[in-house]
């Protein structure tokens, strides 16, 4: 038996690496002949030769190789044999046959079986030629398999924290389920999700890039709590998932859910300082009848939503006989994510009628959802959700672009002067985005600017004054109008009224309910109207139903009005024009 390394010196500085051959070859001349001529030809290698089955073995262990020159026949070896051995050892190296014996038949046969290649002894050009080929082709391969890795990688972790994400998650846990069945694990665990309260309010007012941060420390005070035997991942945004074995009841899951507490408990550093935070955890405990990891988070989950129902800052633990209501609530914001993709929003429009004449002037867009199984759903039964997730940025941009396209529709047609009102979700008017949204709207659909009025709450508004007056302003130089809505539940402030650029103000329908059986509301009322002309605003009374309503808000030279005794809000096709006076 013979094992010998060899390496001819060379004194250009080589492009890029040698290559390392692996010779099987009893001869240790030929070895040494193929170094010398490939040298000759510009190709410095380095090699080792082995000629017996397991020190071939040995070597392709112990190191790499960039391809296998393998003569036909040794005393004790030949090449089918060497060809087993490298297939044998699963790595992904060229096995050449250098022969001086072997007929083109022979050559194509031990191809068939796996080598890449035969070169006859004395063809050094030729060999030559095949070494570049393989390398080129092994270095080709080599890249494809580390960009699968990488892809892999990425697809199981996630990019900012490098924590495992959902998939890798859940895969874990479906892991130890499965030891757990063959008895082979733990049989006691618990799942936890932890959510940030409000964190939304975080992203608005200090920035999505401090939201990143405050979401990477986080995880970092996570990962320090989470004992060495379970599993942190980032599931989505500001959720995490921790797997931890061995809770085995109620006690012990409330004890972690309370310790994982702690990774809020100090302060965030902030932009504007320390900040401060809260935290709602869900828990399920892992029994017999659990199958799938994916239907145990769904459970965690549930509790998690319990607990945002609940106001937050706390933990609950996952029950059998937990509400309808928090499943299908969390059924339903399942399917709010697909909604708008599948196109099952609807815009519903109530006219608004001059206060004199009672012809419609313009309607407000109402937002609906067809939803495929409980049918056509009011605001009130998705919006709150779509406002918690931050859905309702795309929706509202898409409510705008409707509604002008409809508005222009309608002007196209002969209704001259028409206007049309929008809903601004305090969310979507916190964003940076909704100027965009606007313009993006008046410009596809035609819609002049001076006929759409942006209907914003009054808490919208006062939550950031400055950024309030700084985005309405921007939104003004458009041409739009700005309204107040729900005006009179909230502050009412004069003083702030007279710093914003708005131009309506819609008193609240509760008010204008109460305004023909009660002092009080009709003196607040014209009130309202009062200084609300003072300051040059339009107003509009909403939630007018009866005669005497009517009559007083005329009376009290109210703009405009809004309500069911003027028509309830409906389809296009549905919409009525002209003067919309009913009997009285």
């Amino acid at each position: 038996m013979t094992d010998s390394m060899g390496l001819l010196p060379d004194t250009r500085a080589p492009e890029r690496q040698a290559p390392r051959l692996l010779i099987v070859d009893d001869c240790e001349d030929d070895a040494l002949l193929v170094e010398a001529e490939l040298a000759r030809r510009g190709m410095r290698v380095s090699w080792r030769r082995v000629d017996e089955p397991v020190d071939m073995a040995a070597a392709l262990a112990a190191d790499e190789w960039d391809l296998v020159l393998c003569d036909q026949a040794m005393p004790a070896f030949d090449c089918r044999r060497a060809l087993q051995v490298l297939q044998r050892s699963g790595k992904d190296v060229p096995f050449i046959v250098h022969s001086g014996s072997m007929s083109a038949g022979e050559g194509v046969g031990v191809m068939y079986e796996g080598a890449r290649d035969y070169v006859p002894k004395g063809d050094f050009a030729r060999l030559l030629a095949v070494i570049e080929r393989e390398r080129q082709a092994l270095s080709d391969r080599s890249a494809v398999r580390h960009a699968v890795r990488r892809i892999r990688e990425l697809s199981l972790f996630d990019h900012g924290s490098m924590l495992p994400n959902k998939v890798n998650f859940l895969a874990r846990v479906a892991d130890w389920m499965a030891c757990r069945r063959r008895g082979a694990g733990r049989a006691a665990a618990a799942m936890f999700v932890i959510d940030v309260d409000q964190f939304m309010r975080v992203n608005l007012g200090y920035g999505y890039g401090a939201g990143s941060e405050i979401l990477l420390e986080l995880g970092r005070r996570l990962a320090a709590i989470v004992p060495a035997q379970g599993v942190l991942a980032r599931l989505e945004g500001d959720l995490f998932g921790v797997f931890v074995p061995g809770v085995a009841d109620e006690g012990q899951a409330e004890f972690t859910g309370r310790w994982l507490l702690r990774a809020v408990d100090r302060p965030f550093a902030s932009p504007r300082g320390a900040l401060r935070l809260t935290a709602s955890v869900g828990i399920v405990l892992f029994d017999d009848a659990a199958d799938q990891a994916a239907d145990v988070l769904t459970q965690a989950e549930l509790a998690l939503a319990e607990c945002k129902r609940a106001g937050g800052n706390q933990l609950r633990i996952h029950a059998a006989g937990m509400s309808r209501s928090s499943l299908e609530a969390f059924a339903l914001e399942l399917d709010l994510r697909a909604a708008l993709e599948r196109e099952e929003f609807r815009l519903h429009y109530q006219p608004i009628v001059g206060a004199s004449s009672c012809h419609a002037r313009g309607a407000e867009a109402l937002l609906r959802w067809q939803h495929p199984v409980h049918g056509l759903l009011e605001p009130d039964r998705f919006v709150p959700i779509a406002d918690r997730t931050g859905l309702i940025v795309d929706i509202g941009g898409w409510v705008l672009a409707q509604a002008c396209l409809q508005g222009a529709r309608w002007r196209k047609e002969g209704v001259e002067g028409f206007e049309m009102s929008v809903n601004v979700s305090a969310v979507q008017f916190a964003r940076p985005g909704l100027l965009a949204q606007v313009e993006c709207a008046l410009a596809q659909s035609g819609f002049p600017p001076s006929a759409l009025i942006l209907e914003i709450t009054e808490s919208s508004l006062m939550s950031d004054t400055g950024h309030a007056e700084q985005c309405l302003r921007a939104l003004k130089t458009l041409g739009v109008r700005i309204a107040i809505d729900d005006f009179g539940t909230g502050y009412s402030s004069l003083a702030y009224l007279r710093r914003l650029p708005i131009d309506v103000i819609k008193i609240d329908r509760e008010l204008i309910g109460e305004v023909d059986r009660d002092n009080d509301a009709e003196a607040i009322v014209r009130a309202a109207l009062a200084m609300a002309h003072s300051l040059r605003l339009k107003v509009v009374a909403e939630g007018v139903e009866t005669a005497a309503q009517e009559i007083l808000l005329q009376a009290s030279c109210c703009d405009s009005l809004q309500g069911f005794r003027y028509g309830r809000p409906a389809v296009p096709a549905a919409f009525r024009f002209g003067s919309l006076t009913p009997d009285r």
